[in-house]
C-alpha cells in the first residue's frame, strides 16, 4: 500500500465519522503522509515505507478504530524514528520537559531535604520541577531546532 492509497483511506474515514477524537487522529496520519509525500525520499526509502505501511494493515475492520487507528499511528511514527530517525515537530521539547521534570523534582527534592527538611521538600520538590522543565525545554527546543535544520521534521 502506498502513500497516496493510504492518504485515500484515511480521508474515506474520516468523511465517514463524526466523532472529534477520530478525527484527530486520522488528521494526524493524513499530515504525516502528505509530508513524507512531499519529501524527496530515495527508492529504498519509499520501498521501506510502503512495506510498512502494507504491514500495518490498515483496511482491516475492528470495533474500537479509534484505538486500532491510533495504536497503528504510533506504530508508523516509532518506525520513521528509528528507521530515518524522522521526528514530529516539538518532539524533543516535550521530551526535555518530561525528563527535566523528573531530574528537577529529584534534585530539588534532594536539595530542599539537606537544607530545612519539612519545609524543604515541598519547596524544592515544586522549585526542582519547574526549573528542571524549563531547561529541559530549552534544550529540547534547541534539539529540535537542530532537527528542523537537518530536515529530519515531520
Amino acid at each position: 500500500m502506498n502513500i497516496s492509497d493510504t492518504s485515500e483511506l484515511l480521508n474515506s474515514l474520516l468523511s465517514e465519522t463524526d466523532k472529534k477524537s477520530e478525527k484527530k487522529i486520522y488528521n494526524c496520519f493524513i499530515r504525516t503522509l502528505s509530508s513524507l509525500k512531499n519529501r524527496d525520499l530515495t527508492k529504498n526509502q519509499s520501498h521501506l515505507i510502503q512495506e510498512k505501511l502494507s504491514s500495518l494493515d490498515l483496511k482491516a475492520t475492528t470495533e474500537n478504530r479509534k484505538k486500532f487507528y491510533k495504536q497503528k499511528l504510533s506504530e508508523f511514527k516509532a518506525f520513521l524514528k528509528n528507521k530515518f530517525s524522522f521526528t514530529s515537530e516539538g518532539y524533543y521539547t516535550r521530551m526535555g520537559m518530561v525528563y527535566g521534570m523528573i531530574f528537577g523534582a529529584g534534585i530539588g527534592l534532594s536539595i530542599g531535604t539537606a537544607i530545612n527538611p519539612p519545609l524543604g521538600i515541598s519547596i524544592g520538590l515544586s522549585i526542582g520541577a519547574g526549573v528542571g522543565m524549563v531547561l529541559g525545554m530549552i534544550y529540547g527546543a534547541r534539539k529540535d531546532a537542530e532537527a528542523k535544520r537537518q530536515g529530519r521534521v515531520i
